[in-house]
């Protein structure tokens, strides 16, 4: 197999399982380049993949119930935290932050997440 025929990724950007939608990590690229600007343009990046996964099923970003965020370095936590503040608002999702020692392509962040495609109770 040539390197043009090797697929790009082997997950599914998002999946729909019966009322959620499953996002895979999502790191701070912009097709196959990491955006330059270091941690913070990285982390606004893949909040942003994660968000156009959500709105191609349909869903606004208020739907994200629960994200799942890995940091290459644990000093970059107060960034996030500011970062995730200001691009979710008033709505906060459950979140999980965990330092790795290592992720794909050498990304500084990568984020997952569970959205609600169902009705409320």
């Amino acid at each position: 197999m040539t390197s043009e025929q090797k697929p790009r990724s082997f997950n599914t950007p998002g999946y729909r399982a019966g009322d959620w939608i499953i996002i895979s990590g999502q790191t701070g690229r912009i097709g196959e380049q990491l955006v330059p600007g270091g941690f913070e343009a990285e982390c606004r990046q893949a909040l942003d993949n994660v968000a156009a996964i959500v709105e191609r099923h349909g869903l606004p970003r208020t739907a994200i119930a629960k994200m799942n965020i890995y940091l290459a370095d644990m000093a970059d936590r107060d960034a996030l935290n500011l970062i995730y503040v200001d691009f979710f608002g008033g709505h906060l999702p459950a979140r999980t932050t965990v330092g790795v020692n290592q992720l794909s392509r050498n990304a500084r962040v990568e984020i997952e997440g569970w959205a609600f495609a169902g009705t409320a109770p």
